[in-house]
């Protein structure tokens, strides 16, 4: 038999050649696609991240403030029972807390303001 000519056995290497470059390129492009789909899911999911947490961040702001405003209101009754003439530890037990919870519930103190003296004495 004889052997195939010089010229036919580079084609099919040229072809051959060819047709695993194209495969490659191929392949590459799936690549940068599903690279492309992973960096655009990645910034969504920090995004969520971002406003979840600032939705949360927000709650937690209102809690707190509802909470202080609760105490706020409760505090008035607190100073009435204190005025009663009770002592703290008598007030705290009846309302089943500690002398140190019971503190943050009673009103501060409003301060004194100092008397002005007249400049001309």
């Amino acid at each position: 038999m004889a052997s195939p000519r010089k010229s036919a056995q580079q084609v099919a290497a040229r072809e051959k050649a060819r047709q695993k470059a194209a495969d490659f390129t191929a392949s590459n492009e799936d690549l940068i696609e599903l690279a492309a789909r992973l960096i655009e899911f990645h910034e969504a999911a920090q995004g969520m991240e971002t406003a979840a947490q600032e939705k949360t961040e927000g709650i937690i702001a209102q809690g707190k403030a509802d909470a202080e405003e609760a105490r706020n209101e409760s505090g008035d009754d607190v100073a009435r029972m204190l005025e009663t003439g009770e002592s703290r530890s008598a007030v705290a037990a009846r309302l089943g807390m500690s002398v140190a919870t019971l503190k943050k519930y009673v009103p501060a103190p409003a301060p004194a303001t100092p008397a002005v003296v007249p400049a001309d004495a």
